[in-house]
């Protein structure tokens, strides 16, 4: 068994920010540049990753942490690529980005949120850690299937406030959980979610910069109807940009399919 990615991809300063802290990679298509226009790419085979990295910490401290994180899933092979290999990867990648801020100044809280999706020998999984979303397009809507590591989305556990419509409150930003980002080196637990694929399916991977731009109803009015991945990007990347772009905004669609 094994599975064959095809999508696009756009990683973007955005309108406000200076420096572009994301960082994503699709197969072994890396790019940590800043890009107004959509790459196509593709992967194949029993083992492969996509991910999006969302830097903290600001300017330098961000930017390096992001790659960081994509540069170590870049480098994850053979059996690593599986839940147990990218858990023991992004907690090494913790202690280092954390041990990076200790040595250097401008890199103290240095850290990133990712999100990602991996094929290895068990299937087809997402995973992250921090608020960097992976959706799921299933007839009509896309459903996030990961889970936020925020101040947010804990309230919002506990019954204490309805999840938010487009771009959150400043207070509802903080993470709960990300990729280094402390004074002290934390215990990571990242969030894996199997991905049942019986034959084919469409995924959406995004940092905050389309998800606090767009409501989840948006992005489905935007992108559901859209067959190219390409234009289904550049469509989305769009209309963060209408609404303000005042994040980097980081949006990969990924076409799955299984083959037995």
């Amino acid at each position: 068994m094994s599975y064959i990615a095809k999508g696009a991809w756009i990683c973007h300063t955005g309108k406000v920010r200076k420096v572009n802290e994301d960082a994503c990679l699709f197969g072994g298509t890396f790019s940590g540049a800043s890009t107004a226009t959509p790459v196509d790419a593709a992967c194949s085979g029993p083992r492969w990753i996509v991910a999006v990295a969302d830097g903290i910490g600001g300017h330098k401290a961000g930017a390096y942490a992001s790659r960081e994180v994509v540069e170590s899933l870049e480098k994850c092979g053979g059996d690593q690529i599986s839940p147990e290999g990218v858990a023991r990867l992004l907690q090494d990648t913790n202690d280092r980005l954390h041990q990076s801020g200790v040595e250097n100044h401008d890199l103290m809280g240095t850290g990133a949120a990712v999100v990602g999706m991996l094929a290895g020998e068990g299937g087809l999984f997402a995973f992250n850690v921090g608020d960097a979303r992976l959706y799921r397009q299933e007839g009509g809507k896309y459903k996030q299937v990961t889970r936020d590591d925020s101040v947010e989305a804990l309230l919002v556990a506990e019954g204490l406030m309805r999840a938010s419509e487009g771009v959150r409150p400043a207070t509802m930003h903080a993470l709960t959980q990300s990729i280094g980002g402390s004074r002290d080196i934390v215990k990571i637990e990242p969030h894996f979610h199997l991905l049942p694929v019986t034959k084919t399916a469409r995924f959406l991977l995004c940092s905050d910069g389309l998800s606090d731009m767009l409501s989840q109803r948006e992005i489905e009015r935007i992108a559901v109807s859209i067959l190219s991945p390409s234009v289904a990007v550049q469509e989305l990347f769009n209309a963060a940009m209408e609404a303000g772009g005042r994040d980097n905004c980081t949006i990969a669609i990924v076409d799955v399919e299984k083959r037995e």
